[in-house]
């Protein structure tokens, strides 16, 4: 793929623009104030002048003594001056340790902002630890009594030293030095076990790819997947075996440690006994800790190379230690999920990988393939951080198809969560002087933190949830907890999963990792909350169930919906159903640039396409270090059809940019010629292209990944038969447009309806007057109908009730790019049992559907449907782009009813579409991808009241019975 850069050469300039910040610093300090330069001025120039103090393998101090270890020699001689390394002083006697202390102020910070300077004990023997600069170490070796100085970052000052556990393995988060470190979890977790072994057994499951290690010169240097089991009687392989496994993924993106710091806290008093709430939970439950990203965790350390960044500032890493095509690796994109699969993605699915596989994504392959070996992983809780937000914690609906009883489940886990916080806390203002703190900390332009706390509704800003769309808005495809919350038929795990993001766990720029124990002991806790309720319920006996008071229903089938693999022109199916078994070429162009800021960084580049051409993907990284700035895509005719506001994306007190952590842009049948990809930036971008061309509608994913097309057949009107289980009465049947047309509504003299309500979820048969003809009989004779998706274009055609108003022109399909009802009537009945939150009605990618616009709906002219009197419950946009950026057009009707005399006409425009099967999807695809909003619409729809029960009580209804 060819690409011009407008400038020569490329830089490597440091990504995170504002260096190494000193922990001891006063965060009250602005340190701009007198400045002649400004803030964003200051953040580029810091990445040259930190390069000069420490690029890779060169000294910045000469620091020398015969107490010091190697280690810690390499860490103060190879970081910036300022830079405090987290040393272990061990003394020959007690009064050097009491000389130690007059010089090294000991005294905690009443007010948490950070650890003191050093801490002290007197026994087994007098030692201390301090965080040091060079000149403060040098210090220390010229004191008498120092028998020896090592490198020791982490929480538990003593880990490295003889008997470091007498107060407990992993220390309170007001007690602690510093974030965990994963040197220090491996042997605290050894430690547990030896002490706990009757409840704690340990596994290295894999390794992660490695970054280079600077002072061992290894490279790469590979580190090892901890995971955690924690039960009664865990080494009893029937009784671990038959029990329901709660697995916690602890941090997946380093720089988001919530996770794995909650986790390791709870982890130490499970096993130690000293968790009261969870004792009575270990007869039943397996708690599975996953601490998932041991590369993004040990990129703090000075020792670790990390390609992009020269200057290493010791901050966290989002992803692993891979590059692909240039391009960082993101850990939570790589999972082999079912439906729309990026191509610049690398799924981790053991079974038949390309090889390259185990040197990109070891981790993911390995952690997919120890967690299948579990039998009944019954819950998944993938544990994020996030930067700002309406709310303190959000709960993130994951990408994966759930029943009726998984979405209960789900559901009463989020309200669960909700009420548990909210008894801990009552609401934000318990914690309002915190975060304001912490957010003007972190983000060192906000002069007042409090336009920036979360000012939600839902239990009183503490908690909400919806999808990810709803919550953070945008989707994913390849995401951990979307995987493990698949159908185990489809190579998950079948668990219900879910994603938490907490505010104030993840970072931007000029927002370093500096432990903060007054905000991050809150954090820790709302996460307790959050694993201990999933806990809880998982446990608990839950059921759900559909009340349709005796009523039965009817929906219509059509092979018109059915998608299956054998429809796909690169597969040989062998199940008789067909498939082209063609060869029909494929190719994949990848390339890379680096772009944005600095004197030698491309500003610019080009990518070419041609007829063939069938997809264009454009990734970007590092748009969360950005603070100003924009990306444009424009086609060969000049246009912007893709435009990222960075300015806009970096302000955190605007809780509507929701900042994310990448940035993509998709193009389908990208039109001939030379493509344009623009930035402007004060942080490096590094802009990812892959260029797809194919002889036919749908690429050859052994082609683009490597990967053989997986067979599948699915139909969204699968749906009611996987409801039908769960009701307590009635029936739900499918019939054809033929059995529509012959009068199978109808009992023998046609006098009177077979069943109650019929849904039509296509237009197949809108041609054909006798089935046209028996739909309004069905109305006129008191049935209800429910018309979804393309079967609201029936509307247009019926002569029956209030939708004998509505003409054919006033029905019009059109796309969206995600599947969101707008303007709603929360009073309406359809809407019973939503939440604001909620505007997501089902997901696109396990369809088979992108993030373009491309996510199908049927509507009506609101002022048609209003003037024939339906009710509007809500309304879908029709997407388009107006200067780059995906904007609703215009709104029609989404979601309404109509009368007919005894009757309703229900119309829902885009709940169960067909699955879309042009783009890659070697996984297979999903039946139906309805959110709970979806699910929830369409049991209301049809006149259903759905029923949650908690051992045995019934605890929550949504709807009434029709």
């Amino acid at each position: 793929m060819p690409i011009e850069n407008n400038h020569s050469g490329q830089s490597r300039s440091d990504d995170r623009r504002s260096g190494t910040v000193d922990p001891t610093e006063d965060p009250s300090d602005d340190r701009f104030a007198d400045c002649a330069v400004d803030r964003r001025t200051f953040l580029t120039l810091s990445a040259a002048t930190g390069a000069a103090l420490a690029l890779p393998g060169s000294a910045t101090a000469d620091v020398s003594g015969e107490a010091m270890t190697d280690e810690l020699a390499f860490v103060v001689n190879h970081t910036p001056e300022e830079y405090e390394a987290a040393t272990v002083v061990e003394f020959a006697t007690q009064g050097a340790l009491e000389s130690f202390a007059d010089a090294y102020p000991t005294d905690p910070d009443p007010d948490l902002r950070r650890p003191p300077k050093a801490v002290v004990r007197e026994s087994p023997a007098p030692a201390a630890h301090a965080h040091l600069t060079a000149d403060e170490v040098a210090d220390v070796l010229e004191r008498d009594g120092i028998e020896r100085l090592d490198f020791s970052p982490g929480a538990n000052p003593w880990w490295k030293l003889e008997s470091p556990y007498d107060d407990g393995v992993f220390p309170p988060v007001e007690e602690a030095r510093n974030y965990v470190s994963h040197g220090e979890l491996g042997r605290g977790l050894e430690h547990l076990e030896t002490e706990h072994p009757d409840r704690v057994r340990v596994r290295e499951i894999g390794e992660s790819p490695g970054w280079s290690n600077r002072f061992t010169g290894e490279d790469p240097d590979p580190q090892p997947i901890h995971l955690a089991e924690v039960t009664a009687n865990v080494r009893d392989e029937e009784s671990f075996a038959s029990k329901e496994k709660v697995v916690y993924s602890l941090s997946i993106h380093g720089d988001e440690r919530a996770g794995a710091e909650s986790g390791c806290r709870l982890l130490e008093d499970v096993a130690a006994g000293r968790a009261d709430d969870f004792e009575p939970l270990l007869e039943d439950l397996v708690l599975v800790f996953l601490f998932t990203n041991p590369d993004g965790w040990v990129s703090r350390k000075p020792q670790t190379e990390i390609p992009w960044v020269e200057a290493h500032d010791t901050n966290f890493q989002r992803g692993n230690a891979s590059v692909f095509e240039e391009q960082p690796i993101d850990t939570n994109r790589q999972y082999p999920t079912i439906g729309w699969t990026n191509p610049n993605f690398r799924p981790a699915e053991p079974d038949g990988a390309p090889d390259d596989y185990s040197d990109l994504v070891p981790d993911a392959l390995a952690i997919v393939d120890h967690l299948r070996d579990y039998d009944d992983v019954a819950f998944f809780c993938d544990y994020h951080g996030m930067y700002t937000a309406d709310h303190a914690v959000f709960n993130l609906e994951t990408n994966a198809p759930l029943d009726h009883g998984g979405t209960h489940h789900l559901d009463g886990i989020n309200v669960g969560i909700g009420e548990a916080m909210q008894a801990q806390w009552g609401g934000i203002d318990a914690i309002e002087d915190d975060v304001a703190t912490a957010i003007e900390e972190m983000y060192e332009w906000v002069e007042d933190g409090s336009e920036a706390v979360p000012d939600g509704d839902s239990y009183d800003g503490l908690f909400d949830w919806g999808t990810t769309y709803d919550s953070i808005n945008y989707q994913v495809t390849g995401g951990f907890a979307d995987w493990a919350g698949q159908p185990e038929a489809f190579g998950g795990l079948g668990a219900t999963a879910v994603s938490p993001e907490v505010i104030l766990s993840n970072h931007l720029v000029a927002a370093q990792k500096e432990w903060k124990p007054y905000s991050s002991r809150h954090y820790v806790t709302a996460y307790r909350i959050s694993m201990r309720t999933c806990a809880e319920l998982t446990a608990r006996e839950t059921s759900a169930t559909v009340a349709t008071g005796g009523q039965d229903t009817a929906y219509v089938a059509s092979d018109e919906l059915t998608r299956s693999s054998a429809d796909l022109p690169h597969t040989d199916d062998e199940s008789g159903q067909g498939g082209y078994g063609q060869e029909r070429a494929t190719e994949v162009r990848r390339s890379h640039a680096v772009m944005g800021t600095g004197p030698s960084a491309q500003s610019s580049a080009t990518v070419e396409a041609f007829d063939s051409s069938h997809s264009l993907f454009v990734q970007f990284d590092g748009v969360r270090h950005a603070t100003e700035g924009s990306i444009r895509l424009r086609n060969p005719n000049e246009t912007v059809v893709r435009e990222i506001d960075l300015t806009a994306k970096a302000d955190p007190t605007d809780s509507a940019a929701r900042t994310h952590d990448y940035e993509e842009a998709f193009v389908r049948r990208p039109q001939s010629g030379r493509w344009q990809i623009e930035v402007e930036s004060d942080a490096e971008i590094r802009v990812a292209t892959t260029m797809i061309d194919a002889d036919g509608d749908v690429p050859d994913p052994e082609e683009v990944l490597g990967y053989e097309q997986r067979e599948y057949s699915v139909d969204p009107m699968r749906f009611f038969d996987d409801l039908e289980p769960f009701l307590e009465d009635g029936e739900i049947e499918a019939m054809t447009v033929l059995d529509v047309a012959i009068g199978r509504l109808f009992w023998d003299d046609f006098s009177k309806c077979r069943y109650d309500t019929l849904v039509v979820s296509h237009d197949d048969g809108i041609e054909h007057p006798l089935y046209m003809r028996a739909i309004e009989t069905f109305v006129e004779l008191g049935g209800d109908l429910v018309l979804t998706d393309a079967g609201v274009n029936l509307l247009g055609e019926l002569e029956v009730g209030d939708a004998a108003s509505i003409a054919p022109e006033d029905v019009s399909d059109g796309d969206m790019q995600f599947a969101t009802l707008e303007d709603r009537d929360f009073d309406h009945p359809l809407l019973a049992g939503i939440r604001p939150r909620q505007r997501e009605i089902w997901k696109g990618s396990q369809l088979g559907y992108t993030t373009a616009i491309d996510q199908p709906a049927t509507t009506v002219d609101p002022d048609a449907f209003r003037e024939a009197g339906g009710s509007v419950a809500g309304t879908h946009p029709r997407w388009e782009v107006d200067d780059g950026e995906p904007v609703p057009a215009d709104y029609g009707v989404g979601a309404g009813t109509l009368s007919a005399g005894d009757a309703e006409i229900t119309v829902l425009g885009s709940v169960l579409p067909p699955a879309r099967q042009t783009e890659l999807h070697p996984f297979g695809m999903a039946d139906y991808a309805v959110s709970f909003m979806g699910h929830t619409l369409l049991c209301n729809a049809l006149g259903f009241q759905q029923r949650r029960y908690e051992d045995g009580e019934l605890v929550k209804t949504i709807g009434e019975i029709r």
